[in-house]
């Protein structure tokens, strides 16, 4: 049976989409028949994926980015008017985890935490504002996380971060929907990508403290850890029709987590 694809023609910019959830997300929308441009800095991975996905077909472009730089962050909404003159979709997705607590966090460190967690999704909302109101609205998706929500020890400045994006979503929201400007957030829990991998190159969902806390006193009512493709599905939601009356929401896809605490 013919699948309908339901982002036909839909232009669409995809940041940190060469792996991991951003990967998800780019092989759903593609699925659906958006046009998407991956930003990213990881050029390899990110041509092998298009390659894999598009095979030459010019539906899925790359642009190397820097979103912690501004003039890096204009130069990637240059590139979107050039090749389109406009938007339909962006995912905000790219974002580093740093894992300091305040004892141990530099400012540095932090500076370096919020330019891409924070200060990118502003930018890149302000720049592609222009591409948005040249296609008469559109939707934006900031990927945030659960440790926005709640407090988790450690990781001081990525929860900040976090829970400042799930506030920023609500502000643009309002500011935005008199231009048909939907934005929405989804906010992970626990999904089996890179960034789950500790600095002592454990996975995560391995470790005897994960297994005792989450899975033990069933702390993670689903028992499994996310995929990206659980992700890249409330992506879409909101990049669909079926959510053109939903706007300022954030959406947790956490397995339950949030819910036993």
């Amino acid at each position: 049976m013919y699948k309908e694809q339901r982002l036909l023609n839909k232009k669409t910019i995809v940041t940190g989409g060469a792996r991991g959830i951003g990967a998800g997300i780019v092989k759903r929308l593609y699925s659906e028949g958006a046009e998407i441009i991956i930003s990213d800095f990881r050029e390899e991975l990110a041509l092998d994926l298009i390659q894999e996905l598009d095979q030459d077909k010019g539906n899925i472009s790359f642009h190397k980015t820097d979103l912690s730089k501004e003039e890096e962050i204009i130069k990637l909404f240059k590139f979107a008017k050039d090749k389109w003159s406009l938007l339909d979709i962006f995912i905000n997705n790219a974002g580093i985890e740093d894992g300091y607590p305040l004892k141990d966090q530099t400012y540095e460190k932090y500076r370096e935490t919020m330019k891409i967690n924070m200060d990118a999704p502003f930018l890149c909302s302000k720049y592609a504002l222009p591409l948005f109101e040249k296609a008469n609205g559109g939707r934006i998706v900031m990927i945030t996380s659960i440790q926005g929500i709640r407090g988790y020890k450690g990781s001081l400045a990525y929860n900040t971060a976090k829970g400042g994006l799930i506030n920023m979503t609500r502000v643009l929201a309002v500011e935005l929907a008199e231009k048909n400007i939907l934005v929405n957030s989804v906010a992970p829990g626990f999904i089996n990508t890179p960034m789950a991998i500790m600095k002592d190159g454990v996975f995560e969902g391995d470790t005897d403290w994960f297994k005792d806390v989450y899975l033990k006193y069933e702390k993670l009512p689903m028992k499994r850890y996310g995929q990206p493709d659980d992700i890249a599905g409330a992506v879409y939601f909101f990049c669909s029709e079926d959510s053109k009356y939903v706007t300022g929401q954030t959406l947790l896809v956490d397995g339950g987590v949030s819910i036993t605490f």
